[in-house]
């Protein structure tokens, strides 16, 4: 029996900050390009809008990519159809009652989340309507989930998990498997 030895050069988290175009190359191959590479908080994310949603008396609608920027599907509606049955000069009220004290599900768009509607119950005036008060929570909703994401797929973030995790890479980007 012949034993083949071949030796490969192994890169970690030293060689890529010491090397940006070697950093690049297997970001690009490793974190980008790789379609199974999603934000790991994507599913807490999901959650901390569905229990603000129920916390407010509101159902939620989505379709949101799991990429930095949205694509032409992405979108979150709140319907704030059991609103109907509250008087709409008490509405504020009620929508301050509900997130009084609210924690959520313990990740951090629901701390952020409380604070915004807070933010707009306080200056709910005459001509805010609870169709006002949907649209811009959907906004910052959306604008929370992007900038996650935008977050998570960005070299910074990609250099940490490289950190944390001790991965280590051959030339072409591909990781080393133990």
């Amino acid at each position: 029996m012949q034993v083949i030895t071949k030796q490969y050069e192994v890169y970690d988290i030293e060689d890529l900050k010491k090397d940006n175009e070697l950093c690049d190359r297997i970001y690009q191959k490793f974190w980008l390009n790789n379609a199974d590479n999603i934000n790991g908080w994507a599913d807490e994310n999901i959650d901390s809008f569905k229990d603000f949603a129920v916390t407010l008396n509101m159902t939620l609608d989505y379709s949101l990519s799991n990429a930095e920027y949205p694509d032409r599907g992405c979108y979150i509606k709140l319907d704030a159809s059991n609103y109907d049955y509250v008087a709409p000069s008490k509405r504020a009220e009620y929508i301050a009652n509900a997130i009084e004290g609210y924690k959520g599900n313990g990740y951090c768009f629901c701390e952020d989340l409380r604070i915004y509607a807070e933010k707009l119950v306080a200056e709910w005036h005459k001509d805010y309507s609870i169709t006002d008060f949907c649209e811009d929570m959907q906004y910052r909703m959306w604008e929370l989930w992007f900038q996650d994401n935008k977050y998570y797929f960005s070299k910074e973030s990609f250099l940490e998990a490289v950190e944390a995790n001790g991965y280590e890479f051959y030339e072409d980007g591909s990781l080393m498997m133990f």
